[in-house]
């Protein structure tokens, strides 16, 4: 005997023992209010009829009642599978499968979600020199393992709260949460130094270092579209190739078109 026939068995004799005994209580006390005898019969009747008439019923229903049990068991199981199926999804539509790292749209409805909260960010955006020549000189797998250097590198020197994003091809995007200018342009360089002192070799021959640009941009309030400060930061950005790369600009020099 299965342990769901157990089941079933132990709850049917649970409901026509009672039955029997309300049985046997309803009927003889009717007997004795009407005067009439109990004979032989009368305890063939009221042992006969709960068995006879409740055990199919109590067995049909507590069978219904597992089939029923072991659907929810199995929806519940699809669900919790589908939950994370979603999650992968999520986390495949929001992420780079190179990095690791939140993809532009997600980076993107993050920083959204942290201006709703608070204000005082910074915005970097970390693009890394000389990225064509890597992939030229040493192929594309090695340029691939040097942007996931950089990614691990860029989390490492944030703290926690930050958000970071791979939002191009070479290109990163770093939020820096509740920072002053000073703040923020001191994270700026340590990452520089951070992504400078990479170990990076290609087989027998020593790699150049690999060097990153920041340029950074303040997000301030709501009323500044993020565009507008992403124009800005790839602005200081632009300054800081200009000045020979390897470098943290948080200005940027307006020159005048001849």
């Amino acid at each position: 005997m299965n342990q769901r026939t157990k089941r079933i068995t132990a709850r049917t004799l649970l409901v026509i023992g009672p039955a029997v005994v309300a049985t046997f209580a309803i009927s003889f006390s009717l007997r004795w209010a009407l005067s009439m005898t109990i004979d032989w019969l009368s305890w063939v009747e009221c042992l006969a009829i709960p068995v006879f008439v409740g055990t199919p019923i109590a067995v049909y229903i507590f069978v219904q009642a597992e089939k029923l049990q072991k659907t929810h068991d199995k929806l519940e199981l699809s669900f919790a599978d589908l939950a994370r199926a979603h999650e992968r999804l999520s986390f495949v539509a929001s992420h780079d499968q190179l990095t690791g790292l939140l993809n532009r749209e997600g980076f993107l409805r993050h920083v959204d979600e942290q201006r709703d909260r608070s204000e005082g960010h910074f915005l970097l955006i970390v693009d890394a020199d000389h990225f064509k020549d890597v992939n030229d000189r040493y192929g594309h797998p090695k340029g691939d393992e040097a942007l996931v250097k950089i990614a691990r590198a860029l989390q490492y020197a944030v703290r926690r709260k930050d958000i970071v994003g791979r939002i191009g091809g070479e290109e990163f995007a770093i939020l820096l949460v509740s920072v002053n200018k000073d703040e923020a342009m001191q994270i700026a360089e340590l990452i520089r130094r951070q992504v400078q002192c990479i170990p990076w070799q290609v087989e027998s021959e020593e790699a150049a270092a690999l060097t990153v640009s920041i340029g950074g941009a303040e997000v301030g309030r709501r009323r500044v579209k993020f565009p507008d400060v992403m124009r800005q930061a790839d602005r200081c950005l632009y300054e800081a190739k200009r000045q020979g790369r390897n470098r943290v600009s948080f200005e940027y020099v307006l020159t005048a078109v001849a």
